[in-house]
């Protein structure tokens, strides 16, 4: 399985942990820096831990932890209306109609990030470069519907939650059958895990007008193969 993400995301961080020593022309300089907070892109979301040591004016190591979830181009959140009720069960949430899966990944990454161009002395925006490779570990949570289901007694109707398999195909994919998705807690008792790797590289702009923290955008490309 092979993915490639394009994303250009615009986040707000706050430096939570820094050590830092002072230059005369150039400020404070943090040695040690911690980053943290939710990214949106073109293809989901993602929680991120940044962490980076300076090791030389210009050059940053930089270790990445990252939980994210991919969502596949085609999927399309629908709803079907049955009304506020039908035969008492409250009303179908919407539903993705023949998704299998819920994909998450987790990553771990270790690169470095190198200074292209300072910010002028009062404002102006810092220009760098963020190369990362790491490990990846897939995660398939199995999605789940409701399906009714024609019960004997008097002609009533129940509700099962089900996930796709060649047993349960015929009914996961009848458009009838579907009374809206299940809980975000079902399936995990199924979830299976791939192993892969991933890159990463973009460009990074920084124009904080305050040396305790980071107002950047950043725009890159990342690579994930399974």
């Amino acid at each position: 399985m092979k993915k490639i993400t394009a994303f250009a995301i615009c986040y707000f961080l706050l430096v939570l942990n820094v050590q830092a020593q002072t230059f005369e022309t150039r400020g404070l300089i943090y040695n040690h820096e911690m980053s943290g907070g939710l990214l949106i892109h073109t293809a989901g979301w993602s929680l991120f831990l940044d962490l980076a040591k300076r090791e030389e004016y210009r050059k940053k190591n930089l270790w990445e932890f990252e939980i994210t979830q991919t969502h596949h181009p085609k999927e399309i959140k629908q709803t079907i209306d049955f009304g506020l009720t039908f035969y008492g069960f409250n009303s179908p949430k919407p539903f993705f109609y023949g998704k299998q899966n819920s994909f998450y990944n987790i990553n771990v990454s270790y690169g470095k990030q190198f200074l292209l161009a300072e910010k002028a002395e009062k404002r102006g925006v810092e220009v760098g470069i963020k190369l990362l490779g790491g490990l990846s570990l897939g995660v398939l949570k199995p999605y789940y519907i409701n399906a009714l289901y024609s019960s004997d007694v008097h002609n009533d109707y129940g509700i099962t939650a089900i996930r796709y398999t060649p047993e349960t195909a015929e009914k996961f994919l009848d458009w009838f059958s579907i009374y809206g998705a299940s809980g975000v807690f079902y399936g995990f008792d199924h979830m299976s895990v791939v192993p892969g790797i991933h890159l990463k590289g973009g460009f990074n702009f920084d124009w904080a007008g305050e040396e305790q923290s980071l107002k950047a955008l950043e725009v890159g490309i990342v690579f994930d193969a399974y």
